[in-house]
Parts: C-alpha cells; sequence; structure tokens
C-alpha cells in the first residue's frame, strides 16, 4: 500500500509504516496557499470557495513529472515557488470563472478569455519581485587613495 500524508509545515524525520524514516512532505505552504492566494488576490474573486481550493490542488498533480513519480514523490520536484504559484494561480482564476464568480480585475479576466498561457503570461506580468538597494554605504577605497 501507498500513502501520502502531507502536512501543512514541516515536522521531524522519523515516521515509518515500511522501516524506512521520511519526513512527511509539505504542501499547504509550499504550494497551494502561495498560488491559491495569488489567484484569489490578483483576479480580485471576493471569496475563496472550496471548488477553487480544489482546483488549487488538481493543478498542483498536474505539475508532477514521470522522474517525479519515478523517486515516489507525491508533489513536483519544483523549487521555484513562483512558477507553481502562476500555475496554481491560473487554474484558480479559471474555476473561479467557470463557478460564475464575478471576478474584479477585468484584466484578468480578458487574459483568461485568451487561454491558459496567456493568462499565465498576465498573472507573471503582475508578481512583485523584490529588488533592494544595498543597506550599508561601501566607500570606494580606490577613489580615495
Amino acid at each position: 500500500r501507498r500513502y501520502s500524508t502531507p502536512v501543512g509545515s514541516p515536522f521531524y524525520r522519523g515516521f515509518s509504516m515500511t522501516g524506512r524514516l521520511s519526513t512527511p512532505p509539505t504542501c499547504n505552504n509550499r504550494f497551494i496557499f502561495p498560488g491559491l492566494g495569488l489567484g484569489a488576490a490578483l483576479g480580485q474573486t471576493g471569496v475563496v470557495s472550496s471548488l477553487m481550493i480544489n482546483k488549487a490542488s488538481e493543478a498542483l498533480v498536474e505539475l508532477i513529472t514521470d522522474e517525479d513519480l519515478s523517486r515516489g514523490a507525491v508533489f513536483p520536484d519544483l523549487a521555484d515557488v513562483r512558477t507553481v504559484s502562476c500555475h496554481l494561480a491560473a487554474r484558480v482564476i479559471e474555476q473561479a470563472l467557470e463557478e460564475g464568480l464575478e471576478l474584479g480585475n477585468e484584466e484578468a479576466v480578458r487574459a483568461a478569455g485568451k487561454g491558459f498561457e496567456a493568462l499565465k503570461l498576465y498573472i507573471w506580468s503582475k508578481m512583485w519581485y523584490p529588488a533592494y538597494r544595498p543597506l550599508v554605504f561601501k566607500k570606494d577605497v580606490a577613489k580615495d587613495t
């Protein structure tokens, strides 16, 4: 028998039913919530329905590769949370539209009307990329000599 026990936060190593130690995989905080929240916020859905949560979970499964399955993984081996979040957010927005919710973001609605890839491009264009100035002033030593 195979089973999966995804958890919201990483816990201890050490659960086993087969004699092999394993760490429960994190799901909600690492994968589901960032994409679900991005889709609901960017789409301005007003609510997060049970079907939107389900759709985010189903969208995560779409990202699992044959290689992931061959290693026994239950989640995709994607380190880039932006890629996962974008995919899930697009599916969440599509689900909201399918449910007949009135989205407050007309730009997102138009992007969704152009197809899944166009919606993902729109979502990518709206993602925030942190860029900070240095916190410490570094004096140019070469100029002072």
